[in-house]
């Protein structure tokens, strides 16, 4: 397993043209990006072009890239540019005015991403198969049984799978009891 690099790590591999760093970066932040970009332009596919076409824009300007102190924060200020950009693009198309579409509140959809990015790197600590039942479960809906027949497994061992994957995270996290349902 390789060893996990801090994104100013990164961010000087992706600056020497290195593939696996962009990918990593990409894999880290794509979806917390896409969630903050579509909570500002309330459009789910025009977010996430925005958020791919700022990763390309940071692969074809890598040996450009000014000195940047927080990563994230270039990150995050980059597509809320490209955002606004859109939006404003988006009501001169449409002859709409400012006031009657209020933009959601920034840095609440900063927090909800950001906390999106923290639980996904949670979930990346687990075995991929404790990972597939936490998804099934808790992100798309699915009833024990369910998630038995498609794992091929019994009920009660996903229920085992879910609770063991529970409690590492709460390990993980610092903090035990109560039970999430």
């Amino acid at each position: 397993m390789t060893p996990v690099r801090d994104d100013q790590q990164l961010l000087a591999a992706l600056q020497r043209g290195d593939e696996t760093a962009f990918d990593q970066l990409f894999r880290d932040y794509f979806i917390p990006l896409s969630y903050f970009a579509q909570e500002l332009t309330g459009d789910t596919l025009a977010a996430e072009d925005i958020v791919q076409d700022c990763f390309v824009s940071l692969w074809n300007r890598r040996n450009k890239l000014p000195n940047i102190e927080s990563f994230k924060s270039y990150l995050y200020t980059s597509v809320r540019y490209q955002c606004m950009k859109s939006i404003k693009k988006r009501k001169r198309e449409e002859a709409v005015t400012l006031e009657t579409a209020p933009a959601p509140a920034a840095d609440a959809s900063l927090v909800v991403a950001e906390t999106a990015r923290a639980i996904l790197s949670l979930l990346a600590t687990l075995t991929p198969r404790l990972q597939q039942v936490i998804r099934l479960y808790y992100l798309e809906g699915k009833s024990y049984r369910e998630i038995a027949q498609l794992l091929k497994i019994d009920p009660e061992s996903v229920r085992k799978q879910k609770f063991r994957a529970l409690g590492q995270l709460r390990k993980l996290t610092g903090k035990g009891g109560g039970e999430c349902k």
